[in-house]
């Protein structure tokens, strides 16, 4: 296992530490990823951490049943990570891989599952 790593959002606020590099990352085509511009890599929730300046966040308010919350830097707006909303402790947590530089990615698989069929109304 690697050691952990640290990224930031773009004004450095919110700094997202994580484990080690994921297996895979996953380049979502729903269109809250596409409007975040986000890709995910996908952690045990208690392995993150997210310190610095408060977050703001949202849930989809399309759907009939909301399970993700997204956040997001205050200040500079990038997104910085994903929470289920019935999170317990052993819940999965996304963070945004475009935080980190590209060359600390590369290598690293790059998944594209359908979002837009996951999404129910």
């Amino acid at each position: 296992m690697t050691a952990p790593l640290s990224a930031t959002c773009h004004c450095g606020a919110v700094q997202v530490t994580i484990p080690a590099m994921p297996d895979y990352i996953n380049e979502c085509n729903c269109s809250l990823c596409l409007k975040h511009g986000a890709i995910w890599g996908y952690f045990p929730a208690e392995h993150i951490t997210v310190a610095g300046e408060p977050a703001r966040s949202y849930s989809r308010t399309d759907v009939a049943e909301q399970h993700v919350r997204m956040f997001w830097c205050n200040d500079c707006g990038c997104t910085t990570h994903w929470r289920l909303i019935s999170a317990t402790a052993d819940t999965m947590m996304g963070v945004n891989m475009r935080l980190f530089d590209p060359a600390d990615i590369a290598g690293v698989d790059i998944r594209h599952p359908d979002g837009r069929a996951w999404v129910r109304a």
